[in-house]
């Protein structure tokens, strides 16, 4: 039952990830999602129900597109397999109930939302500010770990007759507003000595709508993790265009447009937000254990 349930959730995946696909094509183009139907970005061309099948349709046309010829992105079967990967793991890792659809949304929205930066620096508010209502909404029927705010009330002596999933709801609106005023604090600091914008504001609703669905504690993991997976992606960019300017040739030793990227920022933050977020529902809390263990045990 396990392996036919999970075959399910690896083809609604599948299924959503071809949704999702359409999603990343034209909401940061401000296109419809319903209309045209599925057609070739290149020549046009109305997709075959039957050339429109994920992944499968992408391996038998050899990639290229059944009217023109032309190269199919390797970005649609990457979303397709990489979201159905993601529904099989929240079931593998929450079983059946409300948790691994939350996660299952989640995972459906930052797949969305990395791979719309990437490609256009963008992070639309379709996908971001529907993303914090429903998190919001799921610390109701999913209790998030509300530890943190729990922490943070001993520590103001604070003591409110809460339920559980009240707490639950208070511990995830204090992460989404804190995640925020984070960032914020950060792009204000940055412009102020830079005049230059350190931050996109869909980082801040990105944050905002993580936080919402993770909490406080997972939002702690995320808010660590993804600067520092960015400073190193920045460079690993840096030394990589450096060595190529060597190889090449080249008078100067790095690469203009990488030594740029490293000293504004200017990289898709959305994208180590999301995969941070990602990391953290399936590993945020192991991580977080070992960490206090170590603490507690130096």
């Amino acid at each position: 039952m396990d392996l036919f349930l999970a075959c399910l959730m690896a083809i609604a995946g599948l299924v959503f990830g071809s949704f999702l696909n359409v999603c990343i094509s034209r909401i940061p183009r401000e296109q419809s999602i319903v209309s045209p139907g599925s057609h070739c970005p290149h020549c046009g061309s109305p997709i075959r129900w039957y050339h429109n099948v994920p992944v499968i349709s992408y391996v038998l046309l050899q990639t290229r597109c059944a009217d023109c010829g032309q190269h199919i992105s390797s970005r649609y079967p990457a979303v397709e397999l990489l979201t159905a990967l993601l529904f099989v793991a929240c079931f593998a890792k929450f079983g059946l109930g409300w948790a691994v659809l939350k996660f299952c949304i989640l995972s459906f929205l930052l797949v969305g939302l990395i791979f719309m930066d990437a490609e256009t620096g963008l992070l639309p508010h379709e996908f971001t500010y529907p993303g914090i209502a429903l998190g919001l909404a799921f610390a109701c029927l999913v209790p998030v770990d509300s530890s943190g705010t729990e922490l943070i009330l001993r520590i103001l002596n604070l003591n409110p007759a809460l339920r559980a999933r009240q707490l639950s709801l208070l511990d995830a609106a204090v992460a989404a507003a804190f995640g925020a005023i984070f960032f914020y604090v950060f792009w204000a600091a940055y412009y102020l000595l830079r005049k230059r914008h350190g931050l996109g504001f869909g980082d801040f609703a990105l944050i905002a709508m993580c936080g919402a669905f993770l909490g406080v504690k997972l939002t702690l993991f995320v808010l660590f993790t993804a600067p520092v997976t960015a400073t190193l992606f920045a460079m690993a960019m840096l030394l990589r265009n450096s060595l190529h300017g060597q190889s090449a040739g080249a008078e100067q030793g790095e690469h203009p447009a990488a030594r740029e990227m490293l000293q504004t920022g200017q990289i898709p933050f959305g994208v180590f937000l999301g995969a941070c977020s990602l990391a953290a529902i399936f590993c945020g809390e192991a991580v977080w254990s070992r960490y206090l263990a170590w603490m507690l045990g130096g």
